[in-house]
């Protein structure tokens, strides 16, 4: 089979056809998008935390272009971070797959959970309008908090707060699925163990750094 790159299209398969889809991509030779679609994933996640404006306000004298520099900046060292932590989580989901029966390799599963953050990816879809509907609120800077705080929930604001904790956990548990599709078909086992393979990963780091603490302060 010839190797392609991997599509647009995939974007909207992987949600669906999950484990089908990330073959084809692992199938695919070099270029699998994974640090392409964690970057992406950071920018849509970040949708709701840039504003340019209230920097500007916060620096009044500060001019257009260093405002622009500092916000990409911003961007770029935030994607990086995301980056770095894939490849980490690669290194410790692997070797933890093949006490497992797993057999794929750290690139494999480095592109696995990369497309696993194809959820955080759409977020934008919820993340826009809950911007706009935050512009409403204009937050000065001498402004009493307390006056603040009654004018966000005479306005509905208690309901958005409600309504973006709840679609933030809906796209982090579907992540935690879709990586569970993804990583079960790099490994080359079920799907309930890519989910085991995943969960232990996230939670062995938790783990060690919790005793290391614990340990410290006795």
């Amino acid at each position: 089979m010839e190797n392609q790159s991997p599509r647009l299209a995939d974007l909207v398969t992987i949600l669906y056809r999950p484990r089908e889809t990330i073959r084809r991509i692992l199938d695919a030779g070099r270029h699998r998008w994974s640090i392409e679609v964690v970057v992406l994933a950071f920018v849509c996640a970040s949708v709701n935390d840039i504003d340019a404006q209230r920097l500007g306000e916060g620096l009044p004298d500060l001019k257009v272009l260093p405002l622009i520099a500092i916000v990409g900046l911003s961007i770029v060292i935030g994607a990086a971070s995301w980056v770095i932590a894939l490849f980490i989580l690669s290194w410790i989901v692997t070797p933890i797959g093949r006490l497992l029966g797993g057999t794929g390799s750290t690139r494999d599963v480095r592109a696995a959970l990369g497309w696993g953050m194809v959820p955080v990816a759409w977020s934008f879809i919820y993340r826009l309008p809950i911007v706009v509907l935050m512009s409403h609120y204009q937050i000065g800077p001498r402004q009493n908090p307390r006056e603040l705080v009654v004018q966000f929930l005479s306005h509905g604001g208690c309901s958005i707060v409600v309504l973006f904790f709840a679609l933030q956990s809906l796209f982090a548990l579907g992540c935690i699925a879709l990586g569970s599709f993804t990583v079960a078909e790099a490994q080359g086992f079920s799907t309930q163990k890519g989910f085991v393979n995943l969960a232990i990963s996230l939670v062995l780091p938790l783990m060690v750094f919790f005793a290391a603490v614990f340990t410290f302060r006795h």
